[in-house]
């Protein structure tokens, strides 16, 4: 297209003229899949109803997964990479400083014959696991989810426990007995002055004398 990149109109005449005849007769009226990605251009009207019509299913990636599930991102892109980037430097040995859009066929056309081979074709589908289907082939490959830990339960041994020592004998507040009688209260009065008398200076002690 002009923009380069594929759109809906292309993608539909790809369909009728490339993968459909070469497709129908080996089928023999069996359905046929089509495998894409989640790209737009690939899913017009048009192309779902031509679909329809001709028992073609299509099928399409999950997001996020062309570098594990698409055969060119997984066996075929990469050789072409370093083909262009071959074609690339031969060119700029002989004399080329600025690669510009007029040298891109000459370039990309032999790195693509390099590595667009029915090998690396059969790698890719192989890789991804879509031809033989093998899902396990890229599950295989995929990192496992991190298992999440256990809460963390403490040690008996480690816990602080508050403990009661009984070994320790706590005074027991002593509860002044209710005087009954006048002598009783008299000498209750006695004791708590005498109690209190060692707080008082000489001359209080004195005063406190005369009048018992």
């Amino acid at each position: 297209s002009d923009s380069g990149y594929i759109d809906s109109k292309i993608s539909l005449k790809w369909l009728k003229r490339i993968f459909d005849p070469e497709t129908k007769k080996r089928a023999n009226k069996r359905p046929r899949i089509l495998i894409c990605d989640g790209f737009g251009t690939h899913e017009s009207l048009e192309i779902l109803e031509f679909c329809f019509e001709n028992n073609i299913l299509l099928y399409r990636l999950p997001s996020h997964t062309s570098h594990k599930l698409q055969p060119c991102d997984v066996a075929v892109f990469a050789p072409l990479k370093e083909a262009y980037r071959a074609q690339v430097d031969r060119l700029e040995r002989g004399g080329v400083n600025t690669i510009g859009k007029q040298h891109f066929i000459s370039l990309f056309s032999p790195a693509r014959v390099t590595a667009f081979t029915p090998k690396n074709i059969k790698a890719g589908f192989a890789a991804s696991g879509l031809f033989p289907f093998n899902p396990d082939r890229v599950l295989r490959s995929m990192p496992m989810p991190p298992a999440e830990p256990a809460p963390a339960v403490p040690r008996a041994d480690k816990m602080t426990v508050g403990s009661c020592r009984q070994d320790v004998e706590l005074p027991i507040p002593e509860t002044p007995v209710t005087p009954v009688s006048a002598e009783a209260l008299m000498s209750l009065q006695n004791r708590i002055i005498h109690q209190d008398a060692h707080a008082l200076d000489e001359t209080s002690k004195q005063n406190l004398e005369r009048h018992l």
